[in-house]
């Protein structure tokens, strides 16, 4: 890999995570090019990269036009003056153009170099904003309570079947041969969930992995770290001899965590913050690996958002850590713009303010894209319809979980029914 290559399409719409990205759900039989756009299914030849939908909105970014389905999320950012996802794609670290570029600046059939792959729905989580298809929690739960969330009456009618494991089972052979084939391609595997060190697949791949010889490939597991810490030590450690027999270039390890505290536990229903914040140190302690948060923006998470940002901050302190977050849009009553420019002042001007960069190219991006998520949700107007279904949602789930959302956002309540 040549480092820090140049993104030769320069159009106004121009996204390097068309061409370079894919993220395949082995539980549902789907593809997007990133997480903001519109699942399609993936072909029978599981060419998951040049799918039709693909290529047309390849070919329209050539033309400098949008091609909607998602993208116009970029669009909304940078119409407001923020930086986008797009634009800080487009010279990323770590990740490059494919390469038919090389030789053709405009190939709009192409090769992956970095695939994020959802093995299963396995988890011992079951997050606000989740569902069934990405938490066995969660389907447990429906299958206990009914999928209506928003009636007291559970629907008898739920399948007792967990479709998404059997597809995942199935999917997860097709995506192992098409490994064997391309991943010397490969910048980036990212592994996400469910829960990936509570699945078996992932304990397969890092077997696959002692069989290659992959100097440019980044291993990237995003997990819950709620994960008994003696069984994660052991985890960690086969990942260290992936590193230090140069199978791989490198190990990076995301926690997926939204903000501190019980709200944390609320919102990530199943986190144990305790267990996660041992397993979380024990990395950045003692490992090689290379460390980020995953947030999920919900108006939930955003009160003890700043906590989270004073734990990064002390986290880098020691070494890097790096931090990304995404705005949660379905159900779209959890997205926090359903509050307007209210929600900003419940903590994310001071997380934003308080977050330290210390002149890390990375981190700054980050900063500058968080300044952009603000500004999009300046321009908003609440929605009062859509604040009363996140009410009822959320009562549903208390009488399901036995919790009590009114107690720990004592302020958003007072917001939906004043």
């Amino acid at each position: 890999m040549v480092e820090n290559e140049d993104f030769p399409i320069k159009t106004d719409t121009a996204c390097q995570l068309k061409w370079s990205h894919s993220t395949i759900f082995l539980t549902k039989s789907t593809t997007s090019s990133c997480h903001r756009v519109v699942q399609h299914p993936i072909q029978d030849n599981f060419d998951f990269h040049n799918n039709p939908e693909k290529i047309i909105a390849r070919e329209k970014m050539l033309k400098g036009e949008w091609p909607g389905l998602g993208c116009e999320h970029c669009k909304v950012i940078e119409d407001a003056g923020g930086f986008s996802d797009r634009m800080m794609h487009l010279n990323f670290p770590g990740l490059g153009p494919p390469p038919e570029l090389q030789s053709d600046p405009f190939a709009t059939n192409v090769t992956p170099r970095w695939v994020e792959v959802y093995f299963s729905n396995l988890c011992q989580m079951s997050c606000v904003y989740c569902s069934s298809e990405l938490s066995s929690s969660w389907f447990n739960e429906n299958l206990k309570f009914g999928k209506n969330l928003m009636s007291g009456r559970p629907v008898t009618s739920t399948s007792k079947n967990n479709t998404h494991a059997i597809n995942a089972k199935e999917n997860a052979k097709k995506f192992f041969q098409w490994l064997d084939s391309n991943i010397h391609h490969l910048y980036n595997l990212i592994v996400l969930g469910g829960e990936p060190f509570t699945q078996p697949q992932t304990d397969e791949l890092l077997d696959f992995l002692q069989t290659k010889k992959c100097p440019n490939l980044t291993l990237t597991l995003f997990s819950n770290l709620s994960i008994d810490y003696e069984r994660m030590i052991k985890r960690f450690q086969k990942i260290e001899k992936l590193i230090q027999n140069k199978n791989i270039k490198q190990v990076h390890i995301v926690g997926s965590l939204d903000n501190w505290g019980k709200q944390a536990e609320y919102a990530r229903f199943g986190l144990k913050l305790d267990l996660f914040e041992k397993n979380f140190e024990y990395l950045l302690n003692n490992t090689s690996c290379t460390l980020g948060i995953n947030s999920a923006w919900t108006s939930l998470t955003t009160n003890t958002y700043p906590d989270l940002i004073e734990k990064i901050n002390k986290w880098n302190g020691i070494r890097r850590v790096y931090h990304s977050l995404m705005q949660v849009d379905n159900p779209s009553f959890l997205h926090p713009k359903v509050f307007g420019p209210w929600i900003l002042d419940q903590g994310m001007y001071r997380a934003h303010e308080s977050f330290e960069t210390h002149n890390d190219p990375e981190l700054t991006n980050y900063k500058e894209y968080f300044a952009g998520i603000i500004k999009s949700i300046e321009k908003t107007t609440e929605n009062k319809v859509l604040q009363h279904s996140m009410h009822a949602y959320l009562t549903e789930l208390d009488r399901r979980r036995n919790t009590d959302y009114t107690k720990l956002y004592p302020e958003l309540y007072e917001k939906i029914h004043e």
